[in-house]
């Protein structure tokens, strides 16, 4: 007979091993499909559920079929139980209701997205940048057992049970610079970008991963740029001009500032610089919450007003781009009216309004961003590129 074992430390059922984890797997999974299997299986009732764990939930059909009487153990209480039983010559027993191999797949399923390992979080710093960052993760691992108990009450929506290990060095821990946790995150879609504006994203993004803001200090876009131009990876591409629509070197860094615009934003960071783009483009939708940039022309800038470092992460993942600010949290409550597009014209032109309210200390402050939209039809295309584009706002390099 199987025996597990298990020390519930807290309310949120947390564990302190991987090799606890293991045997929980193993084991609850083996009983779990015993219990549901090993007795036939003749429908009896199909109902819905709504599982949930955290910000994700799945709609799955529950196919309840016989009941069942069996001896079950589960830990150290339920055996002593069973031992008492059997001294006294009676048989205990409980009756259970049986799922079906289908309701069994669908469990299964979810648990793949859920389960993973514990992983201690890392990070190297040299300077104002970050490397070999790793924020770590907490284990998790399904309860099987106490799953398969509320999918036979009458909830209709379940949340997941679901045992938690902590990483044995979290990120507070790498470092001492306040940096210990996920602030917020700006995401932007570049789908159906041509493979010159995919690679100045990449290269673009690359040059602000890993950059570490002091408490106080103010981020310019432009200032950790630096020249744009092919020596340092940058390829021609459409850019925005006065004069019109033409290829430049680093066309696309737009949605680089922009996904850094939404991260702040959403932060509750000070603005101190922004400019929309002169006319709406579809990759930087919902409009109103773009940031333009140009060397020497428009800059993106905003202060990190945390008490702690503010670290800048970015990552791509399909189409999408991504930008994450970790540090140490405080009291604010960040809240958005809009974007909202009004005044719109059939030649394209439109305005837009983004209003943000950040309460800190139990005091208000707003910023409203509006954005002015030309028509395309006042831009055009040309065939005259620009081989370079100067840099007068970034840092000088250290020759030392």
């Amino acid at each position: 007979m199987l025996l597990l074992k298990f020390q519930m430390t807290n309310n949120k059922s947390q564990i302190s091993t991987k090799k606890q984890i293991r045997i929980l797997k193993l084991g609850a999974w083996i009983l779990f499909v015993i219990w549901c299997l090993i007795f036939g299986a003749s429908a009896k009732s199909v109902y819905a559920k709504t599982l949930s764990f955290q910000k994700q939930q799945w709609d799955v059909a529950i196919n309840q079929t016989t009941s069942v009487d069996h001896e079950f153990v589960r830990n150290d209480f339920d055996l002593l139980k069973l031992s008492q039983a059997a001294v006294a010559g009676s048989v205990l027993t409980q009756t259970d209701q049986l799922l079906d191999p289908e309701t069994i797949s669908s469990i299964e399923q979810i648990n793949q997205k859920i389960d993973q390992p514990a992983r201690d979080a890392m990070m190297i710093s040299s300077g104002n940048k970050a490397s070999n960052f790793d924020q770590g993760q907490n284990g998790q691992s399904l309860d099987v057992y106490a799953l398969r108990e509320l999918l036979l009450t009458d909830l209709s929506t379940v949340d997941l049970p679901v045992f938690v290990s902590l990483p044995k060095i979290p990120l507070a821990q790498t470092n001492n610079l306040g940096i210990q946790e996920l602030i917020a995150t700006g995401v932007s879609d570049f789908s159906g970008s041509h493979t010159n504006r995919i690679r100045n994203i990449t290269v673009g993004a690359a040059l602000y991963n890993g950059l570490i803001i002091p408490p106080g200090a103010e981020f310019s876009f432009n200032q950790n740029l630096g020249d744009v131009d092919a020596a340092h990876g940058f390829v021609p591409e459409l850019v925005i001009k006065p004069e019109g629509v033409l290829p430049e070197f680093g066309g696309g860094l737009c949605q680089v500032s922009t996904t850094a615009f939404r991260a702040a934003m959403n932060a509750g960071l000070p603005i101190t610089a922004r400019r929309n783009h002169s006319f709406a483009v579809g990759y930087y939708a919902p409009q109103g919450t773009d940031a333009t940039i140009y060397p020497g022309a428009s800059d993106l800038k905003f202060i990190n007003n945390l008490s702690s470092s503010l670290l800048i992460q970015t990552r791509i993942e399909g189409h999408k781009l991504y930008y994450d600010y970790y540090g140490t949290k405080d009291d604010r409550v960040v809240t958005f009216e809009g974007p909202t597009q009004f005044d719109r014209k059939p030649d394209g032109s439109m305005k837009a309004v983004w209003t943000r309210h950040v309460t800190r200390n139990h005091e208000t402050t707003t910023q409203t961003f509006k954005s002015t939209y030309v028509s395309p039809a006042l831009y055009h295309h040309d065939t005259v590129e620009q081989p370079t584009t100067l840099n007068p706002d970034a840092k000088p390099i250290s020759t030392n």
